[in-house]
């Protein structure tokens, strides 16, 4: 499963790097109109239309007989029973487009992640870094120091045994790109921190896992942590960020979803795409 989220990784980073060079708000809008009129092109040439027409037929139908036999409650249950039939029918005609589109916007979407949800570190501001041991049992881990180029680690490590993590705070003195060494069991695992003011898009990864197909395909840009290292994950707390919009900030999800849905709703009649 990581070798997938990997591949699906690599897919969405090459349309979201070139869209996000043009800058954080034009870039999510931008991706949003697409995804957009991605997902209505993908109605339109790959959906069973006559299905489509059927299942909606057999709603509407159901909707005017509940309206029509509302005192009567036996064929009131009958009608409301054919809305539920014709509501799954829709549901499983419009299952050919969401195939097409959902592997492309997962990829897309995890990419835009690493651009849109967290920030670099701010220059002289504190992070928590937290590393964790697999299977939850400290061990070798115990035991790690965390180095850092650029980079002070201000604290001794707090050991958390139930959770398996040992932290540390850390605080970058320059900007640009550095790296933090985790030595543990003997092994050198390396994580890097972004530090610096937001001048422009760019990459944060605030994960570096193992595997596991959520930690892989999320938050993380680097390369995977060998299989044998004494640390399964090491994550560098990075503050968030939202997408300025002009007239509201937006977690870039909901700004995404908000501005793909005006576009499909605006390319609907445009592409003439009967939902």
């Amino acid at each position: 499963m990581s070798w997938i989220a990997l591949g699906l990784r690599m897919l969405g980073r090459w349309p979201v790097d070139a869209l996000m060079s043009l800058g954080q708000t034009a870039g999510i809008v931008l991706i949003s109109v697409l995804t957009g009129i991605a997902v209505m092109a993908a109605f339109k040439y790959t959906a069973n239309r006559r299905a489509l027409r059927s299942a909606k037929d057999a709603i509407q139908a159901a909707l005017l007989g509940i309206v029509v036999f509302r005192h009567d409650t036996r064929a009131m249950f009958s009608e409301e029973g054919r809305l539920l039939r014709g509501a799954f029918a829709y549901m499983f005609a419009g299952f050919r487009p969401l195939a097409a589109v959902i592997v492309p916007m997962v990829a897309i979407f995890a990419a835009i992640e690493l651009y849109a949800g967290y920030g670099p570190l701010p220059v002289g501001q504190s992070a928590i870094v937290t590393a964790t041991a697999p299977g939850g049992e400290l061990g070798a881990l115990a035991d790690a120091t965390l180095t850092g180029t650029a980079v002070q680690v201000e604290t001794e490590p707090l050991r958390i045994p139930a959770t398996g993590e040992v932290c540390w705070r850390v605080r970058a003195d320059e900007p640009g790109e550095h790296t933090l060494t985790l030595s543990v069991g003997g092994q050198r695992v390396e994580k890097s921190l972004i530090a610096g003011e937001r001048v422009r898009p760019v990459a944060v990864s605030p994960h570096r896992a193992r595997g596991g197909f959520e930690h892989v395909l999320i938050g993380s840009a680097e390369p995977l942590i060998p299989a044998d290292a004494a640390v399964a994950e090491i994550a560098v707390a990075y503050p968030p960020t939202l997408v300025d919009l002009g007239i509201v900030r937006l977690h870039w999800i909901w700004a995404t979803l908000i501005l793909a849905t005006i576009a499909a709703l605006i390319a609907k009649p445009l592409l003439r795409v009967e939902m």
